[in-house]
Formats: structure tokens, sequence, C-alpha cells
């Protein structure tokens, strides 16, 4: 009986064992090589290209350049190359005043830095400020400028009540008014209380028609005497509790009949 030998071939496209473990080490050898560079690149680059200089553009009025770049310089991390501008970004926008920042890289040591500062219409509540767009602030009391008006409401509604402001704050100006404060309760009732001493109160319901009711009537009543609060909340007219040395409290209508129950 004659033996046969099978002899089995090995595909020229298989990779024998000892080329496998080959491009293995060199595959770690290089991953090891990339995270060596990297590290050195990390460690070096703050050391031979340093951020030396922060400069800031932009109105700072209250919070002064320096203390935006003493709290950049804190939390700078990195040089021109590797510095994370976003979280830059940030740590300025953090600083209450602070609106918008935007920073970018000047070759080869300079950080520029272009800052806008809140511009607030008025004060919010008990210890903000609000802008002309309805954004609420909190900064440090003793840097609350004296004079601003009084806003009040839910934060939530700090972009309608702006709003009002400025548009009531407009048409009060050219009756002769101006507004002292001005709030709305979360009931949405209205309440304008002016420089002069009157409270307005406009009610829940056509606050604009109500307003312009005592826009049209704020001569008369001047010329009768000292109003404290003026009550519109009426679907014609209003109701007037005068100062104590000007006469009884009355009513003045549009000369249509009232529903005196009619308020809200």
């Amino acid at each position: 009986m004659t033996a046969t030998r099978r002899v089995e071939s090995r595909s020229a496209s298989e990779p024998s064992p000892w080329r496998s473990r080959l491009l293995a080490s060199v595959g770690l050898a290089l991953f090891g090589g990339m995270g060596v560079i990297v590290w050195l690149f990390g460690y070096w680059e703050p050391r031979v290209l340093p951020i030396l200089v922060i400069e800031v553009e932009g109105g700072l009025h209250h919070h002064s350049s320096e203390l935006l770049q003493q709290t950049l310089s804190e939390r700078l991390h990195g040089g021109i190359l590797t510095a994370d501008l976003d979280d830059l970004k940030s740590a300025a926008e953090e600083l209450p005043w602070v609106g918008h920042a935007n920073l970018r890289r000047v070759w080869p040591d300079r950080l520029l830095v272009r800052v806008e500062e809140h511009r607030p219409i008025a004060r919010w509540n008990a210890d903000g400020l609000v802008t002309a767009e309805g954004i609420v602030f909190h900064p440090l009391s003793r840097t609350i400028p004296a004079g601003l008006p009084l806003l009040e409401g839910d934060d939530k509604r700090a972009p309608e009540v702006a709003k009002r402001y400025q548009q009531w704050r407009d048409e009060l100006m050219l009756a002769g008014h101006l507004i002292q404060s001005l709030s709305v309760d979360p009931r949405g009732d209205w309440r304008v209380v002016l420089v002069m001493g009157t409270e307005l109160r406009l009610g829940t319901g056509p606050v604009e028609e109500r307003l312009a009711r005592f826009i049209a009537s704020a001569p008369q009543l001047e010329a009768a005497g000292r109003p404290l609060v003026v009550d519109l909340r009426y679907s014609n007219g209003f109701a007037v509790k005068w100062a104590s040395d000007a006469g009884p409290q009355v009513r003045a209508n549009s000369g249509r009949s009232k529903r005196s129950g009619n308020r809200g």
C-alpha cells in the first residue's frame, strides 16, 4: 500500500502569525509614539508659544479691563495654538455686566477680546437690571446705576415688560409724564406709578386702550387737582382718588353709560 501525504498550501493573502504580531507591534509603537508627541506638544507649546498679552476692546464701564484680563488669565490653559477660546468666551460672559464677548488669536502671543456690555434701561425686581431686549442680569448692588425706573414681574415676562415700558414711556413722555415704576403681577394685572406720584391701575384687559384714555384725560385731571390713584379698569371711564387737599374721590367717564362692575 502506498502512503500518500497531503500538503496544505497557505493562501498568499492570509497573513502568517509572525506577520500579524509584527503589524500589531508596529501599530502599537506608532500609537504610543503619537501619544508621546501629543504629550510633548501639550507640555512645550504653552512654554514655547505662550499668550503674553490679553487685549480688551469695547466699553467696560462697570467691569474694568483689568478684572476681565484677570478672569481670563485664571481660566487660560495652553498657548496661542491650544487655548480654548470657547471656554474663555464663557468665562468672560459669566461676568454680570458682559453681554457678549468675542475672542481671537493674534500671532504670535496676543489674545484679542472684544466685549459688548449690557445696557440696562431699568432696575428689575429687588436686585436686578433689565435691558431693552428683556435680558435680566444681577450685578453687584454697588454697580447698579442710580435713577433708573423700576420694572417688576416674573423673569419669563421680562421681554414683554421691557417692551411695554419703552412704548408707554414714550407715550407718557409726550403727555409730560415720566414712569417711576411699572409692574405686572402673576394674574397679569398691570400697574404704573408716575414720577408725579399718581398710580395708574390698568388691570388685565385692554391695557393699551386704558392708558390712552388716561393720556387723553390727563390735562383735565391735573387741572382739577392732584390725583393719587386713577383706576382705569372700567369699560368706559375711570375712578380717581385725589390727594387729601384736592377734594373728594370722583368718577369720570367717556360720555357713555358705564357698568361699574365691569373691571379687569
